[in-house]
């Protein structure tokens, strides 16, 4: 099977460029990337545009305009462009490190989701820290990291540990929910449920939490990469996005939706309401 991995991206180049990078190290032709941008500023288009072209592997680039966080939307357009069978969905401030995509490709099949994490780093670490080979941040930063963090500088710095699948597999712990930064899923899976609910319009998880909850109702196993899949946050804008303008129906959509309790939304790649099987459960 091979991948799509869709880049969730706004405005930071820079940051992008890093995760492009990293991607570049581990191509083998195993995938193919979509940068999805949620309305990045004319300047940064066009310099994107100019970049895509430096990279062996395809890269696609979708883009509409800035109308606050819209990213389920471009999400959905992203998975409706996707070429490639397995969906990896990561957000561009997020560098993957070294086996990322393979990690994912590893376990990959129907009837699963993969989620893994991230270490997290200050929004100024990239000028402290070794960035030149980005898919090894971890490694060629780790005795920084650890100082940053037991100063509190820094977050989740075991999850940037990668260990041999056997190993990894040996360990794993107890499950993990799905992050949009990384979680990957077979794209006739996401169809199924219609994809991401596109009412979600706040940048604080909720519209990934609801993907979850509906993949599960649909008899999807969500299972965590731990010790695999490792990613590094280096804490871009897209995140702080300015929620103004916001109605409280807005605010409170993902309890509502909850109480809704569907597989299907309405509100997704396709505007249509339908019946909602339970597609895998017996």
């Amino acid at each position: 099977m091979q991948a799509t991995v869709i880049l969730a991206f706004y405005n930071d180049l820079p940051r992008l460029q890093l995760v492009l990078g990293a991607l570049q190290a581990q191509y083998t032709g195993q995938f193919e990337v979509v940068i999805a941008d949620d309305g990045s500023k004319p300047e940064v288009v066009q310099a994107l545009k100019h970049l895509k072209v430096n990279y062996q592997f395809d890269v696609s680039y979708l883009w509409h305009a800035d109308n606050g966080f819209r990213k389920t939307i471009i999400l959905n357009q992203a998975v409706m462009s996707a070429k490639n069978e397995w969906l990896i969905f990561v957000d561009a401030d997020c560098v993957p490190q070294t086996h990322f995509v393979d990690d994912h490709l590893r376990q990959a099949k129907r009837g699963i989701c993969l989620t893994g994490r991230r270490i997290d780093l200050p929004a100024d670490c990239v000028d402290a820290i070794d960035c030149s080979a980005p898919e090894q941040i971890f490694y060629r930063n780790w005795a920084r990291l650890l100082a940053w963090s037991f100063q509190r500088k820094a977050r989740n710095i075991e999850k940037g540990v990668r260990l041999p699948p056997l190993l990894a597999n040996r360990l794993s712990g107890r499950p993990w929910g799905v992050i949009g930064c990384n979680f990957s899923v077979h794209r006739d899976d996401l169809i199924a449920i219609n994809g991401f609910d596109e009412r979600h319009s706040v940048a604080w998880g909720a519209e990934d939490s609801d993907l979850e909850r509906r993949l599960r109702r649909a008899g999807l196993d969500v299972r965590g990469l731990r010790y695999q899949a490792t990613m590094v946050h280096l804490d871009a804008s897209y995140s702080k996005r300015q929620q103004e303008g916001l109605t409280r129906d807005q605010l409170g959509l993902f309890e509502q939706v909850k109480a809704e309790n569907r597989t299907w939304t309405p509100h997704g790649i396709i505007k249509e309401d339908r019946s909602d099987p339970i597609l895998y459960a017996s």
